[in-house]
């Protein structure tokens, strides 16, 4: 699957701006340094993002219909492994959960696992 990492994003306290950052640990909770959420990580495309401004942290150059066709699946981004477990109700993106904690750069390339 083509698809790169365009932008990282942490967002260290609720309500406030997000920083952007040319990479990010990913830890068992999430990226270091974001608030504490109930999904680890939060993916998105970038038309969506551009579009509608979700509190993402990994937006990606990935077709929004081909991010949420991921749902189920094990990615690598990086050196993150992360399962993809499902699509907001209320947002763009996916909600994924971290497997393997490790770095993630601007311009790592997108991994989809052997199903």
């Amino acid at each position: 699957m083509d698809a790169t990492v365009t932008s990282l994003i942490i967002y260290p306290e609720h309500g406030g701006p997000g920083q952007e950052l040319a990479s990010v640990e990913i830890t068992p909770t999430g990226p270091e340094g974001n608030r504490a959420k109930k999904h680890a990580v939060h993916l998105v495309s970038a038309t969506d993002y551009v579009e509608t401004y979700p509190r993402a942290n990994i937006v990606l150059d990935i077709a929004a219909d081909r991010l949420v066709s991921l749902v189920g699946r094990v990615i690598r981004i990086g050196e993150a492994t992360l399962e993809v477990t499902r699509a907001p109700q209320q947002c763009a993106g996916v909600y994924a959960a971290v497997i393997e904690p490790g770095e993630v750069e601007l311009g790592n390339a997108l991994l989809v696992a052997d199903a």
